[in-house]
């Protein structure tokens, strides 16, 4: 039986069409990376070059972390309390070229902070909205009070209808996590103008990872794949994204780029309008991978088979391309065994050409 040295990475898909005015590095002197579109495939697939191009990136670009909120711990009745902060706020993110999607978020990134707790512990979530409109805190947990859940049943039934939260005031939710896993948060309010669908696409939902003491701990990424909310502007304003990330024209894209600015312009895309992750040749990662939007998607990655957890037990298939209905996530567990620049996207290729793409860093 296998082995696994699990470093994970969260994978949440939401997708975008990113209006495309890219800006980086220009003229690049190397004239080892700055050229034909050979070269460009090299670097990308895994050719002669892959290794060194892949350290070189991976100096480049650092680590780009998870995006997680630091908790004040506690204890209560003898259970540990998790407690954490989120303030829903509008940020503008300009793309370029006149491209701007004004966002509502989770202390300010799309998606928002992820969120850490061990199984048996509590979970507390303050809320404060300092936006214009009534926002929430919806989490796919389970066995929660009413009052808990964030949604219009809170007004319907007047318990707790404040957990639907008006501008200027907050909230405190809690939550018992009963069961260990990935799964996620996000804004449940609606209004005449905003249906909830696009209180959640206008970038307010967020991972939840729920730990199992019995496991070692891992490195954790997380990623969304969702439309953008309707509040964009410009001639090519943004549409699909991966973590509110994407670049219009897909690999065409990152081979324009290379041609005109080398490797540097390359990089500097990386965490800017592409997604990326660092990793080391057989170094075993864990994707948990989300599609929050309201399209279907897929996710596939090259060079590594795909070993959903889902599979192992028996309730999925096999495959390097893993379909993801809409609202739906999966695990998965891959291990790359040659270094280079690795693509990830979504396969509905419609979409990986309107900006569903990522890259993988892989070094020696």
């Amino acid at each position: 039986m296998t082995q696994w040295r699990i470093a994970g990475v969260a994978l949440v898909i939401s997708g975008l069409v990113l209006g495309w005015s890219l800006a980086g590095p220009r003229g690049s002197q190397d004239g080892h990376v700055h050229g034909t579109q050979g070269m460009f495939m090299d670097l990308l697939m895994g050719g002669p070059r892959a290794a060194e191009a892949a350290a070189r990136v991976a100096r480049a670009v650092g680590d780009p972390g998870p995006r997680e909120l630091q908790a004040q711990v506690s204890t209560r009745n003898g259970r540990t309390v998790r407690e954490y902060t989120l303030v829903i706020q509008e940020k503008v993110f300009d793309y370029g070229g006149g491209n701007r999607w004004r966002a509502w978020t989770f202390n300010g990134t799309v998606p928002g902070p992820t969120l850490r707790v061990r199984k048996g512990e509590i979970l507390r979530v303050r809320v404060i909205n300092r936006h214009n409109r009534v926002h929430s805190f919806h989490a796919h947990l389970s066995r929660y009070p009413l009052e808990m859940d964030g949604s219009q049943a809170n007004i319907i039934t007047g318990r707790a209808p404040q957990a639907m939260i008006p501008p200027g005031r907050e909230y405190v939710y809690e939550f018992l996590a009963e069961e260990a896993g990935a799964t996620y948060y996000h804004c449940h309010s609606a209004d005449r103008e905003f249906p909830i669908n696009q209180h959640i696409l206008q970038g307010l939902y967020g991972a939840i990872l729920v730990d199992d003491p019995a496991m070692k701990p891992m490195r954790e990424g997380v990623v969304f794949m969702a439309e953008t909310g309707q509040l964009r502007s410009g001639p090519n304003a943004p549409f699909y994204v991966m973590n509110g990330k994407g670049i219009p024209g897909g690999e065409l894209a990152l081979e324009e780029i290379f041609k005109k600015q080398g490797l540097q312009g390359v990089v500097a895309q990386l965490g800017k309008t592409v997604p990326y992750f660092k990793l080391k040749v057989r170094e075993a990662i864990k994707l948990h991978v989300y599609n929050i939007g309201n399209l279907d998607h897929t996710f596939h990655a090259h060079e590594v088979p795909h070993v959903s957890l889902a599979v192992l037990q028996g309730r999925s298939w096999p495959g390097n391309v893993v379909p993801l209905l809409s609202g739906t996530l999966d695990t998965l567990l891959l291990e790359f065994r040659n270094p280079g620049l690795w693509l990830f996207h979504c396969h509905v290729v419609l979409h990986a050409d309107a900006g569903m793409i990522g890259v993988f860093v892989v070094e020696p």
